[in-house]
């Protein structure tokens, strides 16, 4: 008779108590761990039992793809696991899905910020349903995406990888990506839990300074709602310390909250050697043993990508007593939950039958159109854009012309296959209508190159600059091209105390701008950059972020037109440095008493030289066509026991051309005893409306929407006004329910 663990008929938890009884401590212990890059620790050698012995013994819980592993080694070896080891336990295979399965043969999508821009919930669906398609026929099962940080300074290099700065847009996309990728059978990895997306001086890993009311209120619930809304099936907790305790050791933040609040199930695993960091970097823990005490104690189930915390000593300290046994058990419990809940047991193995699918003509013709809805269109001057088809000679110019812009967790080779906007543009117009010229590299560049860019826009009809950061080589800190002749900007690891174009690429704009000829510049960027030079002097100005690998034709498709550009800013853009922290969704103190703004000649208040409102604000974006609103409508005006309010808008396009807009509704609270926020984004949707068609757009509103976080850290309505914003419309209406507050 088989065991009960082996009977896949049996309810998941009869099978993983029934396992969990028949372990041993050093089983227990190495379902705890990860192996990272075991395809170099063969060296070459062919996998055998012999080998498997060797480095993985009875069972491993699970190893990491950096970038890509044979998929005929991965079922080498969970054969080696579910037949050669005493339980035949398999593991689980980890990789990266960012923006795309990070591996050779998959497909690049756009860059997070990107999707992000996009404000589109079921474009997200449809790319991360073939992103997990892929992911899963390459046998990888859990991924460690998507990043719900939220990206509220924009020195932060990882300011791309996430969805904005808004708490509720990035929940709503987070939900669909945990969705959609769960859907094809591989556990998401929630990360980086939690505020890792405000770090001190915009420097990765330093400490997050927020009171608990404030990471209730804009941190917590995009992760709340992927784990409450879409079931994810795992945790990754960020590097950072918040109020004195670092993440990974903080039981309030991985057990009383991740947990007995909000009902997480799944299990944690370390972000890459953030458990040796408590004794190194923060010097929370004197030695490996007492790492791995604060981590295990405060809820880590899993230790990556080597093991420190989490190895003989902490298995000694078991043995002696001094550590509980059932703060193992009850990490492996969780591990093996998600094994079961993933049909691990029944087929662990790479689907080699579905490898086809991977990068197929459907995956790359997603990649264009996720691509065209991501670009943001900040200035259109005199209508310059769409170019017109018989546009005479361009003049493509700029560091990322020539390049495909990926992106960090991005496999090296992809960038070989991608489309640059070089490419995009010759295979539109013919090489004898485009002259190309780099005019710099993105931290440098020479008197030479830059007089050849000149001289090129000088005999040119038009003048594409193509400018921004480079992070497309590398998916991890240090990850930097190996000559180190090309900069990287941006990305883990890449932070800037700078917010102007890298290098000498503004000397490089403004000397084009001077030829005379019409410029068009398409910035291709991890983050927002301050371009108030370009909002001034350009005529029309793309944020491109990193397209993904059909940027260069998706580019060439709303440059003439083919398609009109939808997409919003997920976050704002500031002025300088100096206007940092800029997000929309601040207290009503926040910007300034005086409201007198200054200029140099002529000081004024709150900034003497400047207004301290943003460059370009959250949800902006510009279209070919015109959008009308009207006719606001608030039904009941008076909302009452159940929460609920109805909320209804006249949209019409009353431009020429047929386009995509995204509804935004802000609520605000008039007056809370614990002080509102200016507005905040409750509900949004993108729509599509022909030439001269209107549509009636209809959002419901719930009780949830109106609540704030009170003196005891807990949900509640107190009546009130409050005033619904769509576009410029707004009206006023009363809340007249009222909660104390609850769990």
């Amino acid at each position: 008779m088989k065991p009960a663990y082996k009977d896949h008929s049996r309810p998941n938890a009869e099978r993983v108590a029934d396992l969990l009884s028949r372990m041993t401590l050093d089983e227990k212990m190495a379902q705890m761990r990860l192996i990272d890059k075991f395809e170099k620790l063969l060296d070459g050698k062919p996998f055998s039992s012999e080998v498997g012995r060797q480095y993985i013994g009875e069972g491993i819980g699970s190893f990491y793809c950096c970038d890509y592993l044979a998929p005929e080694l991965l079922n080498q070896v969970q054969h080696y696991l579910k037949t050669e080891t005493r339980l035949g336990i398999p593991l689980l295979m980890m990789g990266e899905s960012l923006h795309g399965t990070m591996s050779t043969a998959a497909t690049v999508f756009p860059q997070a910020i990107g999707l992000g821009a996009s404000w589109n919930t079921r474009l997200m669906h449809r790319v991360v349903k073939i992103i997990g398609r892929e992911t899963r026929a390459l046998g990888i099962t859990q991924t460690y995406a998507p990043n719900l940080d939220l990206s509220r300074d924009p020195r932060w290099g990882r300011v791309e990888e996430n969805y904005g700065e808004d708490p509720y847009l990035t929940s709503r996309l987070g939900v669909e990506y945990v969705k959609a990728l769960q859907s094809q059978g591989v556990a998401a990895s929630l990360k980086h839990y939690v505020a890792h997306g405000s770090p001190e001086g915009g420097i990765n890993l330093a400490p997050v300074h927020a009171g608990e009311r404030e990471l209730r209120d804009t941190m917590l619930p995009p992760f709340a709602a992927a784990i409450q809304e879409a079931g994810a099936m795992s945790i990754m907790p960020a590097y950072s310390e918040w109020d004195g305790l670092p993440v990974h050791a903080s039981r309030f933040l991985m057990t009383e909250i991740l947990r007995d609040e909000l009902g997480f199930d799944g299990f944690t695993v370390s972000d890459f050697g953030a458990i040796p960091m408590l004794h190194s970097f923060h010097h929370s823990a004197a030695n490996a043993l007492d790492a791995g005490k604060q981590a295990l104690r405060a809820g880590i189930d899993m230790e990556a990508p080597n093991t420190f915390g989490f190895g003989p000593e902490l298995a000694e300290a078991v043995r002696r007593g001094e550590v509980p046994l059932a703060w193992v058990d009850l990490a492996v419990e969780r591990i093996l939950r998600i094994k079961f809940r993933l049909g691990l047991f029944e087929n662990p193995f790479a689907l080699m039958n579905r490898l086809e699918l991977i990068h197929n003509e459907e995956a790359v013709l997603q990649a264009r159109k996720a691509a065209h809805e991501t670009v943001v269109l900040l200035k259109n001057d005199k209508d310059l854009l769409p170019l017109p088809r018989h546009v005479g000679r361009i003049a493509l110019i700029g560091p990322n012309a020539g390049v495909a812009q990926l992106g960090d967790y991005t496999a090296r080779s992809a960038a070989d296959r991608s489309v640059s906007l070089l490419q995009g543009l010759t295979a539109r117009l013919g090489a004898e209508r485009v002259t190309y010229a780099k005019g710099c590299n993105t931290g440098s560049g020479t008197d030479e190159e830059l007089a050849q860019a000149v001289e090129a826009a000088r005999h040119c009809d038009v003048a594409i600059l193509a400018l921004g950061d480079n992070s497309s080589f590398h998916g991890g800190i240090g990850w930097g091209d190996e000559d180190g002749k090309v900069t990287i900007t941006c990305g883990e690891g890449f932070d800037s105390s700078d917010l102007q174009l890298p290098g000498r690429q503004q000397e490089l704009l403004e000397a084009v701008a001077a030829t005379g000829t019409p410029v068009v510049l398409i910035l291709m960027t991890g983050r927002p950059y301050c371009i108030n030079w370009a909002k001034e002097n350009i005529p029309a100005i793309f944020q491109a972020w990193y397209p993904g690998e059909q940027g260069g034709h998706a580019l060439c498709d709303l440059i003439f037109g083919d398609v009109n550009p939808s997409g919003k800013l997920p976050i704002s853009f500031p002025q300088s440095v100096g206007h940092i922290p800029c997000f929309y969704n601040h207290k009503a103190s926040a910007r300034g008493y005086y409201k007198k703004p200054g200029s140099p000649d002529a000081p004024g208040r709150d900034y003497v030289f400047s207004t301290p409102e943003p460059l370009y604000p959250f949800g902006y974006g510009l279209s070919y066509t015109t959008f009308f609103y009207s006719d606001l409508v608030v039904t009941p005006g008076e909302v009452t026991a159940d929460g609920r309010v109805d909320v209804s808008v006249l949209v019409k396009n009353t431009g020429k051309c047929g386009g995509q807009e995204v509804v935004q509704l802000y609520l605000t609270d008039c007056v809370s005893r614990i002080t509102p926020f200016v507005r905040r984004l409750r509900r949004f949707r993108k729509i599509w409306l022909s030439p001269g068609r209107a549509r009636r757009i209809s959002f419901s509103l719930s009780r949830s929407d109106f609540e704030f976080i009170n003196e005891n850290m807990q949900p509640e309505v107190e009546p009130g006004e409050f005033v619904v914003a769509i576009e410029a419309l707004k009206a006023k209406f009363k809340v007249s329910l009222q909660s104390e507050g609850r769990g």
